[in-house]
């Protein structure tokens, strides 16, 4: 009997055939995933720029645009604390992505650069840290934050975020420090620089892919956290975005379009750097892929 492996195929389909499969297969598949992420993302939209009464007209779920309108943002700004929501969020996010990056590229350097006892073992482990899911560390980091009597404060917000952005961001910046030639920091050696400014002016520019790549990262860590933002944080005046837009579902006066706008400001700022940085972080993760 003929099997019709892959070789057998080839005899009676010619390659330029398969390729065209192949190329169309892939097209479909990205097509229907762009869909189905889309879906959500329109479905958000037209329910924030719309009015309520037009959206859900007639007991039902309107979204064709009929009208236009950011009222339902204006509503946000003036009728709740979304404005202190969002800069408890820039504040905690900014201030944890430049720790949670900095922390990386000086461990991720050292443990290149610097030999010792355990290197291997202490690199592994800081990549085993960052398996714990962010609930396992919520009680231990609360006990600890009420002792020192940090709670509702961004500095132990940011201490908690950091600690879970880090490890990740360590291990890479641990891989991507190896693909940095050591002969460039020796010739600048030579020429009679310091480590501090070799590793300033030299290796860090050309690791300049995995440093964005890294604080990319801590971005949408510190970004996107709800869980340890609400176990740390109990004043409702210091709570970020995630957490404040939770609160709108229990207010009769916040709707779904209000509630949408929120959903709406907090999609800007990953977009705007997945839109602006989005090769950065594709060479950041594309480790050993400097020539």
């Amino acid at each position: 009997m003929l099997g019709l492996g892959e070789g057998a195929a080839g005899k009676f389909v010619s390659q330029r055939t398969q390729e065209q499969v192949r190329r169309v297969t892939v097209i479909l598949t990205a097509l229907l995933v762009a869909i189905f992420v889309s879906i959500p993302v329109y479905v958000m939209i037209a329910i924030a720029f719309q009015p309520s009464v037009t959206t859900f007209r007639g007991g039902q779920v309107n979204l064709l645009f009929d009208s236009f309108t950011f009222d339902n943002f204006v509503l946000l700004f003036t009728e709740t604390g979304t404005p202190r929501y969002l800069f408890n969020s820039f504040v905690v996010t900014a201030s944890s992505t430049l720790l949670a990056t900095a922390l990386s590229v000086a461990a991720g350097y050292g443990l290149t650069r610097f030999e010792f006892r355990g290197k291997t073992m202490a690199a592994r482990a800081v990549l085993f840290a960052y398996m714990f899911s962010p609930i396992v560390l919520a009680i231990p980091l609360y006990v600890i934050f009420f002792s020192l009597g940090m709670l509702d404060s961004y500095f132990a917000l940011t201490l908690a975020l950091t600690g879970i952005s880090a490890p990740f961001g360590i291990w890479l910046m641990w891989q991507y420090f190896q693909t940095v030639p050591i002969a460039l920091e020796e010739s600048a050696w030579i020429r009679g620089a310091s480590r501090t400014r070799t590793l300033w002016e030299v290796v860090l520019p050309v690791a300049r892919p995995g440093t964005i790549a890294t604080a990319i990262f801590s971005f949408s860590v510190a970004w996107n956290d709800f869980t340890m933002a609400r176990v740390v944080m109990s004043q409702q005046e210091m709570y970020p975005i995630t957490v404040g837009a939770s609160l709108f579902l229990d207010r009769v006066s916040i709707g779904w379009s209000e509630t949408m706008a929120a959903a709406v400001l907090m999609s800007l700022p990953p977009f705007a750097i997945a839109l602006f940085l989005q090769n950065y972080l594709l060479q950041g993760f594309n480790v050993g892929g400097l020539e």
